[in-house]
């Protein structure tokens, strides 16, 4: 995802999408009247806006002057939820395309390449499809072929070859630059990149994957992120789907491992890494916790980015900004996107407030900066998945909360505090944490500054998976 304008919000009437009075970039929009709102099509605010990097919206949110409730409110849970559910997956595989039947035996190859920092680094790659495979990174401390390590898999940001080394602080976001470019031509002191390596650094075992079209996965005769090759073989499919599927591959790669533990699996990425951390998630329950830094999770965007047409150009404004030519072929992001383009009448079948709310009970924490929040609407859609979370109980068929939690480092702890100061015998905690549903599951933070990930928040990150997936023992 190149390119970020206000979009749309699915969900409202068009009385609900007035625009708000706004300056950016030295352009005056008009004042809508107190007593008579300014009436402004869909399509009339999608010609408004200035190009930016995916996840850092920097362009006005230009579209209501109140918040309609989320697409999702309200939804049942317990026994009602999984019909629920499976109504939202549906909606969202509408627009992704269905995904592959057949699974190709993985046939991993796994080449060593460096040891330092007491750190390991293998060159990997493993069959996605019948005719793909992923390359990736992974990072193995040392220590952790002792027992069985819980892993995480790092997804990179939008970069122009880079992708994986992005993520391990091997590179910046193109080939050549050095990590610390990244500050320069962003103007942006922190941002926090080499999760992958940090992460490794931390005692997990991380996997850091190249995604189709960057890094090791242009294929001879084709250019940097053009899809188009994609949607020859794959018509009914969408990058969005074929990123989830290579996610779930690399589940099961890291499942094929000796060392790491199967059913302690997480996914965490920036930007666009945190944007496709959320529906990896939602559409992969092998993943135990997420974290999303930065990723967009509403419709605003520029009117292209979910589906350009083919013959899109590139973008001289990032061309100016960045000194290089970032479109070297035309990402085509969502395809089945483009009739919701064209005919900005028809109601959406998904929103991310759903895709969020498809994670639950699973832990997920998301990171954005303050504008992030507001640009990309995310408090509202927040709001409405954390009451699934909430009003999570357990129930037959459904993921067990209690039991979830007695499986994490640090239960007997909890057991043998309560006993010896308040008496509670140990066969009553599981029914009184079973009330607390699964709202400490799910969490949101914000930083201000810049698109990235500063300190504090890395630091966030870490102690997330630590809590939900039992790395460090609790202190």
């Amino acid at each position: 995802m190149l390119f970020v304008r206000p979009f749309l919000r699915s969900g409202g009437s068009e009385r609900d999408r007035r625009p708000n009075p706004a300056r950016r970039f030295g352009h005056s929009f008009p004042q809508p009247s107190p007593c008579r709102p300014m009436k402004m099509s869909r399509r009339k605010m999608l010609s408004l806006g200035v190009p930016a990097l995916a996840g850092a919206v920097l362009a006005p949110s230009v579209g209501q002057a109140a918040e309609t409730a989320p697409t999702a409110a309200g939804v049942p849970t317990g026994a009602a939820w999984p019909a629920r559910r499976e109504k939202i997956e549906r909606g969202w595989l509408a627009l992704l395309g269905e995904f592959p039947r057949e699974i190709p035996p993985l046939q991993p190859v796994v080449k060593e390449v460096a040891r330092e920092n007491g750190i390991t680094r293998y060159h990997v790659s493993f069959q996605s499809e019948a005719d793909d495979r992923v390359t990736a990174w992974l990072l193995v401390p040392d220590g952790v072929r002792s027992q069985r390590t819980p892993a995480i898999i790092c997804l990179h940001s939008t970069t122009w070859g880079t992708a994986k080394d992005s993520t391990i602080g091997l590179a910046g976001i193109i080939p050549g630059d050095p990590p610390g470019k990244w500050r320069e031509r962003y103007r942006n002191p922190d941002p926090g990149q080499a999760y992958g390596r940090d992460l490794a650094e931390h005692g997990f075992v991380t996997l850091s994957i190249d995604f189709l079209t960057d890094g090791e996965r242009v294929q001879p005769g084709e250019k940097l992120m053009d899809t188009r090759p994609f949607y020859r073989r794959h018509p009914e499919w969408s990058m969005v789907g074929k990123n989830i599927w290579d996610i779930r591959r690399s589940v099961d790669f890291l499942q094929s491992l000796e060392f790491v533990d199967g059913s302690q699996i997480g996914c965490t990425g920036w930007s666009l890494g945190g944007h496709m951390t959320i529906f990896a998630a939602a559409f992969e329950p092998r993943i135990a916790a997420a974290v999303n830094i930065g990723g967009v999770l509403d419709w605003h965007r520029r009117t292209n980015a979910w589906a350009r047409p083919d013959d899109h150009p590139n973008s001289p404004e990032l061309e100016r900004r960045f000194g290089f030519k970032p479109n070297s072929g035309p990402y085509i992001y969502i395809k089945k996107f483009r009739p919701y383009i064209a005919d900005q009448s028809l109601p959406l079948p998904a929103d991310f407030d759903g895709l969020m709310m498809m994670v639950a009970p699973r832990p997920m924490l998301i990171l954005s900066t303050e504008w992030e929040f507001y640009s990309h609407k995310i408090t509202p859609k927040c709001l409405a998945a954390a009451q699934v979370y909430a009003n999570w109980r357990d129930s037959d068929g459904l993921p067990s909360v209690v039991a979830a939690r007695k499986n994490r480092r640090g239960y007997d702890r909890t057991i043998a505090y309560y006993e010896y100061h308040n008496k509670v015998p140990a066969e009553r905690i599981p029914g009184m944490l079973s009330e607390v549903g699964a709202l400490d599951c799910f969490s949101w933070f914000s930083y201000p500054g810049g698109h990235g990930l500063p300190l504090a928040a890395r630091g966030l990150s870490q102690s997330w998976f630590d809590r939900w997936l039992g790395r460090a023992p609790v202190a």
